[in-house]
């Protein structure tokens, strides 16, 4: 019987007990040959929980990462320009979420809500995301940038030159500017042109020169010098060297000579508003600027240069000036923003004298001071009422005190030297041009060729002095001087061919 009981014990059925770190494991006895252990019903449970769980949070954790983000090819052009910024290093959460464990979720939600739109083909063609301040100044990143204080921003100009932008952070985001709030991305642009969260220079034109009245009351936003100064040292003009410091000393402003550096007005055509919305009572909203303001740029990201017309600031935003290389110049007068705007009729001749076109016979001669890109209201400073010049309103005269606040000493009395030269020249061309009429009037010529020639001879005459009268010639003294002079020969010429030959000449 003690036998028995032995080999009953130790019978091929009997399993040895599971040790304690297999319990802990949620293992079990199976009849199995290679594989003796199993697991519990409960240990699947958990185990299918925590893989579950750990799937989710490495998927979570993968899609933190900017490579998650390429995975739609919409994001290609976003993901490029980011790795090409500065911001290269810094993940796109750490920017397009806000911080904090809470607003993070909701981040999380709605990109997830936007990979959905994508793998059901429902997604936008250019998807819209939003950076808040919070994210640009949390600490490690900018969290000091309100207390820097002015910075120097360097932008290239159109010339491959640099300049100096001043620029001080605190008053754009700690006050309003035109009575709005900004924020960070008023002015960093998300995307522009493959770069990612530069400075767009439309935003900053829109706002400074919204609203500007160009010419002589022209005033900028915090004025030229809150943003750049004037270039330092000696630039190489067509009349010579030239230095700002000196004009800026006698207080000479800067639109007696840049008065067409900015082109456009930032108006916002009301059928723009049609391109978001259609509801009537949203399209009546148009005009409440303040509203308008707080809804798309302070509350949600949107490009100024969406809804504003663009405005352009550079040397040459409206210059219509400038002498080709095939010699033709284009003068004031066909500029959309110069004195010709409202005066093009009366102003038209005095345009062409500046820039030296106009005249018959002679070259073209600019004026030094038109190649300086002077501007007419740095001449014109004498007001006067404008009921003894014919016009209603006022008009401004050419004043001695305009060559003296730019010069100094150097053309004290210049202005009246120039008149009373050009007078003289005038009464002289007067009395040729009457002459030479008299004279064709009273000639009998019968070659058709010669006729021609000396008709030719007397409308060049007359056209210059006309020409040099209505468009005053002091404008350009050195073009009004040869256009005269030409008058007055070709006058000569004009009697002396028609004059009979005199008795010492007869044989």
């Amino acid at each position: 019987m003690t036998n028995a009981a032995e080999n009953e014990k130790t019978a091929p059925d009997s399993k040895p007990p599971i040790p304690t770190w297999g319990r802990v494991l949620g293992l079990k006895r199976v009849d199995r040959r290679f594989l003796p252990f199993g697991l519990t019903i409960w240990a699947k449970m958990v185990y299918g929980v925590v893989l579950i769980a750990g799937g989710s949070l490495a998927f979570a954790e993968y899609s933190m990462e900017p490579d998650f983000c390429r995975g739609c090819h919409i994001m290609e052009p976003y993901y490029e320009a980011w790795h090409e910024s500065t911001h290269r290093d810094v993940p796109c959460v750490d920017c397009h979420f806000e911080p904090g464990i809470q607003k993070t979720l909701k981040g999380k939600w709605e990109a997830s809500s936007q990979a959905v739109k994508y793998i059901t083909g429902t997604y936008g063609s250019k998807p819209h995301a939003e950076i808040r301040d919070d994210s640009c100044l949390r600490e490690g990143c900018h969290e000091h940038r309100l207390l820097d204080g002015l910075v120097e921003w360097e932008v290239p100009t159109q010339r491959g030159d640099t300049i100096k932008i001043h620029f001080n952070h605190t008053p754009h985001l700690g006050e309003l500017r035109r009575g709005k709030q900004l924020r960070c991305v008023s002015c960093h642009s998300q995307i522009v042109q493959g770069q990612h969260l530069v400075v767009t220079l439309d935003t900053c034109f829109t706002c400074h020169f919204k609203g500007v009245k160009h010419g002589r009351d022209e005033e900028v936003l915090g004025g030229c010098g809150s943003c750049h100064g004037a270039p330092k040292g000696d630039i190489r003009l067509p009349t010579g060297i030239f230095n700002h410091q000196e004009y800026l000393d006698r207080k000479v402003a800067c639109e007696n000579c840049h008065a067409e550096a900015i082109k456009g007005d930032g108006e916002v055509p009301r059928q723009l508003c049609w391109t978001c919305h259609n509801q009537p009572q949203q399209l009546a909203k148009y005009g409440e600027t303040q509203l308008m303001h707080r809804a798309h740029v302070t509350d949600h990201k949107l490009e100024c240069s969406n809804c504003h017309v663009q405005i352009e600031h550079h040397l040459n935003a409206n210059e219509n000036r400038a002498l080709s290389l095939a010699g033709t110049i284009h003068t004031t007068a066909e500029s959309s923003e110069g004195c010709a705007q409202c005066h093009e009729s009366t102003h038209s001749g005095p345009a062409k004298m500046y820039s030296g076109t106009g005249g018959h016979g002679v070259p073209n001669m600019p004026s030094p001071m038109f190649t300086a890109q002077v501007d007419c209201i740095a001449c014109h400073l004498e007001e006067t009422s404008g009921a003894s010049h014919g016009v209603s309103g006022y008009t401004y005269l050419a004043a001695q005190k305009a060559c003296d606040s730019c010069h100094g000493n150097r053309y004290l009395g210049v202005l009246d030297v120039w008149k009373g030269a050009v007078s003289e020249l005038i009464s002289q061309a007067e009395v040729g041009v009457e002459g030479a009429r008299v004279a064709l009037a009273d000639a009998k010529i019968a070659d058709d060729a010669e006729r021609l020639e000396l008709q030719r001879l007397f409308n060049d005459a007359f056209e210059n002095l006309e020409f040099v009268k209505t468009s005053h010639g002091v404008h350009n003294i050195t073009y009004a001087t040869a256009l005269l002079n030409l008058s007055i020969d070709n006058c000569a010429e004009i009697v002396k061919r028609l004059s009979p030959p005199s008795a010492e000449n007869e044989p």
